[in-house]
């Protein structure tokens, strides 16, 4: 399986994937405070559209969107040979039970209300894999 190749800038850049506009501003404010370029998709069909065209390094996704969940985004990623490797992060406003949990493809979860430390730590963490 070939490997995935983020676009290679200066600054790893992260998509955020949300439908809330405030919270999207948040993170991007978070995150590009802490030196990474981010991108923005309010829905899953612009999440691919931008993943196709900028590469990203990782993709923060709710959970709950109109149209297709952050969780079939995620299915779709795994399922393109091209993306499969994509390192992605949920945020969600739903509680980590049983059955989200066999539903987020291993993908890890951080809750909202995001804690500034926790984001940027888990960021990291998948960066690195």
């Amino acid at each position: 399986m070939p490997r995935y190749a983020p676009s290679m800038s200066a600054k790893p850049l992260i998509l955020v994937m949300d439908d809330d506009p405030d919270m999207r501003a948040l993170l991007e404010r978070l995150l590009s405070g802490a030196g990474y370029e981010v991108a923005t998709a309010e829905s899953a069909e612009s999440a691919r559209a931008s993943v196709a065209k900028r590469r990203p390094a990782l993709v923060l996704a709710d959970i709950n969107l109109p149209g297709a969940s952050g969780i079939d985004f995620a299915a779709a990623l795994r399922d393109d040979p091209q993306l499969a490797r994509l390192p992605l992060i949920y945020v969600t406003a739903h509680e980590a039970d049983e059955e989200l949990a066999l539903k987020t493809l291993g993908y890890p979860l951080l809750s909202k209300p995001v804690v500034p430390k926790e984001l940027l730590a888990l960021v990291k963490q998948q960066l690195r894999r």
